[in-house]
């Protein structure tokens, strides 16, 4: 049984706005900015000391599926003129530059910013969501807000609102393995950027104990992903497994498994200098890399069908052209799956049972597998997009999201 203490307390209002969003990672930042620019009065709430989320906390890259208008567009043109794109694929930045540009962003649109600080759970009037209670070093505060946007990764706000979902794929419960991502420096300058696999196969081969070098680095297709900077790149190989991102102590299990990993990691680099160079680590990540949590149930639910068929929407708000790409829970690789191309829709980013609320980025409406195309930055980032315009329309309209969504997809006049 769970030990429980009971604690009642007067709890500051610290402001109130049009649209709180709760997350600064891609979806986040898409959400916010949008919003503002809309003419909305917003209110971001990042728990860490920067804006950007994975890109930028949890030194994530490349940006997949970034061919898309608006701020995909605009970040991506913008990180070339500060000369910080490009490496692998032609989709690798520079974390630090990305979240320089974006607190610029930011600060243009007038967004209000508020880092190192939880948003914890929303504040609730019956089944509607009023505002978001958050914890930083001011001590406990609540947010009131007319729409709440989750963009969590996690669905914090919405779970605890009541919404259901779903966790991991439909057999286990089990969820993709987090990642530790790190940056090294000292890379020739001559290794290929689109070498992200040889330099794993050659090193297999040297490795005396093959049984223990997999246990060190549980991971068998790592990537090398080539940066911008000179003889920098982001290492995507370590693997933690069994652990679920929206589980405090797993979460941090998880992170200082992954910090063994990336030790071992760099002790195994020391095999291959001569395809490398004399590499060092130049940089942790703030945050692990969470591939999933819950998925969100929402007015509609992205199905399996929906992508192998490539089902377009009227209420299509971004297309996903990605593919499928499950890091197994268990074994050594991964399983990717070509994807022809299918619709985000508006709906499934409205959450059943919760009203003025939406979620954006990798924990909206959908099932395992579609779920591991659309996770991607420039998804998430183009479903924040919707999000942030949709609230201020609905807001304009004086109706809720919801019926805004069920008016747009042509169930209501």
């Amino acid at each position: 049984m769970v030990r429980k203490i009971t604690q009642s307390m007067d709890v500051p209002v610290r402001n109130e706005c049009d649209v709180l969003v709760a997350g600064a990672g891609p979806a986040g930042i898409g959400a916010a900015i949008t919003a503002a620019r809309n003419g909305a009065k917003v209110t971001l709430v990042e728990y860490g000391g920067k804006p950007g989320g994975m890109w930028t906390l949890g030194l994530l890259s490349p940006f997949f599926d970034n061919k898309k208008e608006g701020l995909n567009q605009e970040i991506r043109e913008k990180l070339m003129e500060r000369k910080a794109w490009g490496g692998l694929w032609n989709a690798a930045f520079d974390p630090s530059e990305m979240a320089l540009y974006l607190n610029w962003l930011l600060l243009d649109a007038g967004v209000d910013l508020l880092l190192y600080t939880m948003a914890c759970e929303p504040y609730m009037e019956g089944n509607s969501v009023k505002g978001v209670f958050v914890q930083n070093k001011s001590g406990r505060q609540v947010i009131l807000a007319k729409t709440v946007i989750d963009c969590t990764g996690d669905g914090d706000i919405a779970a605890r609102a009541g919404c259901p979902f779903e966790l991991g794929r439909p057999q286990d419960g089990c969820c993709q393995p987090m990642t530790m991502m790190f940056k090294i420096g000292g890379l020739r300058e001559d290794y290929p950027a689109d070498e992200i696999l040889k330099w794993y196969k050659i090193l297999e081969e040297r490795v005396r104990d093959r049984e223990q070098f997999f246990k060190d680095v549980p991971f068998n297709f790592p990537a090398l992903v080539k940066l911008p900077g000179k003889g920098q790149a982001l290492i995507q190989w370590t693997h933690i497994r069994n652990k679920c991102g929206c589980n405090g102590d797993e979460l941090s299990a998880a992170a200082q498994n992954g910090f063994l990993q990336v030790e071992n990691a760099m002790r195994y680099f020391n095999e291959i200098k001569d395809v490398l160079g004399d590499v060092y680590l130049l940089e942790l990540p703030a945050v692990i890399g969470v591939r999933e949590t819950r998925r969100i149930r929402g007015e509609y639910y992205i199905t399996d069908d929906d992508l192998k068929s490539g089902k377009k929407h009227s209420d299509g708000i971004c297309l996903v052209q990605m593919g499928v790409d499950i890091h197994e829970p268990s074994g050594k690789g991964q399983t990717n799956l070509k994807n022809p191309g299918f619709d985000i829709p508006f709906r499934s980013l409205v959450p059943l049972q919760a009203e003025n609320l939406l979620t954006a980025g990798r924990c909206i409406s959908g099932s395992y597998t579609a779920h591991a195309a659309y996770r991607v930055t420039g998804d998430c980032l183009k479903t924040g997009e919707a999000a942030g315009a949709k609230a201020v329309e609905a807001l304009q309209k004086n109706i809720s999201v919801r019926k805004l969504a069920k008016i747009q997809y042509g169930k209501e006049n």
